[in-house]
């Protein structure tokens, strides 16, 4: 057995006729407000491997992979318009501190192997 759609000015108003049960009303185009909501989970990204990378400043090479990969996963984040647009800023910040860092430690390396060489 299905059910009508239920009006409930149906019962009420008895006495001045019957009336058609109400339908839903469709409007053509209207979209779930839930459709485009984009959530955070690379600013999120962003800002995790940003202070990764700074955290792991005595590893040069791995701090630089993961500054870069917070700088690409927090600009992605931004430019999309993404959901946690703070983080993302904030991913991207320590992602640029991380990625600063690696490249003097680096450089201070290849300053010790030459003179030691």
């Amino acid at each position: 057995m299905e059910q009508e759609p239920r009006n409930d000015n149906w019962n009420n108003n008895w006495n001045n006729g019957p009336q058609q049960p109400h339908q839903p009303v469709v409007i053509v185009g209207e979209q779930d407000p839930y459709a485009n909501r984009r959530n955070s989970n690379m600013s999120a990204i962003s800002l995790v491997t940003g202070i990764l990378s700074i955290v792991l400043f005595w590893v040069p090479w791995l701090t630089f992979i993961l500054a870069v990969i917070g700088l690409i996963t927090g600009i992605v984040s931004l430019v999309q318009h993404r959901d946690g647009h703070g983080v993302a800023v904030a991913g991207v910040i320590t992602s640029g501190i991380g990625l600063l860092i690696a490249l003097v430690i680096g450089l201070l390396f290849l300053l010790a192997f030459a003179m030691v060489v």
